[in-house]
């Protein structure tokens, strides 16, 4: 029951494991490749059925929590079981939606996602891949035969800026951009607004994507801070930026990359 991920209703797959590790990051569970045990502290009852078990017991533990206060982030599956567990929602998706790989980094599982992928195409689910950037060449090229549109997040033009927010610098995904442009690929950009931070970007990447003759929507996502109960509960230091993102500063950015003549929506 996405709305966000895309067009139409959708399903989206989140994987774990990415390359950047931005500062204003909404899923920190998804940063690790790893399995990992959570608390979420204000969920506990106290009930003291976990007490039994030592705490290196974590899937007991997990099992017998009744308010899911301790529990799991990052579930194991086979492409086949995946597949089939999402053509379920086929009915769903008459209207324009499908499946929307993201996560994390989805194409970092390049394999995986390039294999689930293709059995969803051959099951005549669209598949939208929410990416980064930050992958090899080959990868896009492996994926682009199953990918009906690509969500690419440009974060930052200036390299250095880029660096200092996501831990990478940004010239491999601005080429794979290109690439992909080059390549014919329907591309929607998303440009996640952090005042105070990357707001100062808003024209560089109105002027280059300009300067690429990009026809597609980019769509500027309002940042928020709802996450900080997730990065507590998995032990992680939260590092989301103190600042909050008015309406106003959405629409003042969108009316900015209007301005450079793009399709640029909220």
């Amino acid at each position: 029951m996405e709305i966000h991920d895309g067009d139409g209703l959708r399903t989206t797959v989140f994987f774990k494991g990415c390359p950047l590790k931005c500062i204003w990051c909404h899923n920190p569970e998804s940063i690790s490749f790893e399995r990992q045990f959570a608390f979420f502290k204000e969920k506990c009852c106290g009930c003291g059925g976990c007490e039994k078990f030592s705490k290196e017991e974590t899937q007991l533990i997990v099992q017998c929590c009744p308010t899911e206060a301790k529990t799991f982030f990052g579930e194991e599956y086979d492409v086949r079981q995946l597949a089939d567990l999402l053509a379920v929602d086929k009915p769903f998706f008459e209207n324009g939606g499908g499946v929307t790989l993201s996560g994390g980094e989805c194409l970092a599982q390049s394999d995986f996602a390039v294999a689930l992928a293709k059995e969803l195409k051959e099951n005549g689910i669209g598949v939208y891949i929410d990416t980064c950037g930050f992958v090899k060449r080959e990868v896009f090229d492996r994926i682009i035969p199953y990918a009906d549109k690509f969500l690419y997040d440009i974060k930052a033009i200036d390299s250095d800026a880029h660096k200092t927010y996501t831990g990478q610098d940004n010239d491999i995904i601005l080429s794979n951009l290109e690439y992909l442009l080059n390549r014919g690929c329907d591309v929607e950009i998303r440009y996640p607004l952090v005042m105070g931070y990357n707001s100062s970007e808003c024209e560089k990447i109105g002027s280059f994507l300009s300067d690429k003759g990009f026809k597609g929507k980019i769509k500027v996502l309002r940042y928020h801070n709802f996450s900080v109960s997730r990065y507590e509960a998995l032990g992680m230091e939260c590092a989301l930026p103190d600042t909050i993102t008015q309406d106003s500063d959405v629409d003042n950015a969108v009316n900015i990359l209007k301005s450079y003549n793009l399709n640029a929506i909220k």
